[in-house]
């Protein structure tokens, strides 16, 4: 089972710099006014990244879900968390923006990797930019499939 990434969920990260732009707008709208295409430059930046990733990346920067393992292949590597080494699966999520900022899942993992035996106490976290559900569905999901194949 594959979760692709969803250009909706990835545009979402970018929903803290239009909060400080419009909070900057409502401190000093002269300056908005004086330079306005630096001020569109900004606020499209964010467009224009997601655009790009979500076009180029989408194929590649996937959550893949295979008997033995939670995959998660970025842009630059491929990470697999074995099944057997990962404790539960628990959602996080952005304290006043959980309707426009993507949430991450955390779990303890005591696998190898970059944290090494500190990730059992740690945890490692994936940002949840994936699957046309929410949050939570993908959870359910992820939970359903973790129980089908018995891990």
């Amino acid at each position: 089972m594959t979760f692709e990434l969803n250009g909706g969920k990835l545009l979402g990260l970018f929903a803290p710099i239009w909060a400080l732009l419009a909070l900057s707008w409502l401190v000093n709208p002269a300056a908005f006014l004086a330079d306005p295409v630096n001020v569109a430059i900004a606020a499209g930046i964010p467009f224009v990244a997601a655009g790009a990733l979500w076009l180029f990346g989408r194929r590649r920067w996937r959550l893949e879900l295979t008997p033995t393992a939670l995959v998660h292949h970025t842009l630059g590597r491929t990470e697999a968390f074995d099944w057997s080494l990962m404790g539960p699966i628990g959602v996080s999520r952005v304290f006043g923006l959980e309707l426009v900022s993507p949430s991450t899942l955390h779990f303890a993992y005591a696998g190898g990797g970059l944290l090494g035996p500190a990730g059992q106490v740690l945890g490692r976290r994936l940002l949840c930019v994936f699957g046309d559900g929410g949050t939570d569905r993908l959870l359910r999901q992820i939970e359903d499939y973790r129980r089908l194949h018995g891990v």
